[in-house]
């Protein structure tokens, strides 16, 4: 009997061993919240530095729009002010042919003073003729200024 009692013992000790030893699910939670802790704070700390892809699809939104803006700018800007530079050139073309309108004006000018001195020349060359040949004309030709 004592040794009936001896292995009932220790085969009721060899069977509880386990029992003793399992954790409830109160202290599994607790030791998994323990140790899940300080990795949730890194990965809330984490979250803020990586990128998703919303904001990689947004910078290439920004990307896009740079390069478009660039190249617009390369396009638009010469345009812009070559048509600033298009219009003064049409105003300095509009002065150009006033300008040579005066000096046709000028030309003629001078053409109908040419004439007229080539005329006077004449008159006077005629006025000499005639006071040699007649002086009595001298004097009047004088008074006029052909002599």
């Amino acid at each position: 009997m004592k040794r009936w009692a001896l292995i009932t013992a220790i085969s009721a000790i060899l069977l509880s061993l386990p029992v003793w030893a399992e954790l409830t699910k109160e202290d599994v939670l607790q030791i998994i919240r323990a140790e899940l802790e300080p990795i949730k704070l890194q990965m809330a700390k984490l979250e803020g530095k990586v990128a998703t892809k919303d904001d990689i699809h947004e910078l290439y939104r920004w990307f896009i729009i740079a390069w478009i803006t660039i190249i617009l700018a390369i396009f638009a800007i010469p345009y812009l002010y070559g048509r600033a530079d298009r219009e003064r050139v049409k105003e300095l073309e509009a002065r150009l042919r006033e300008e040579e309108k005066r000096i046709e004006e000028v030309i003629a000018s001078v053409e109908a003073l040419k004439a007229v001195l080539q005329r006077e020349e004449k008159l006077r060359e005629e006025a000499q003729k005639l006071a040699q040949e007649k002086p009595e004309f001298a004097e009047a030709f004088k008074r006029i200024g052909l002599l």
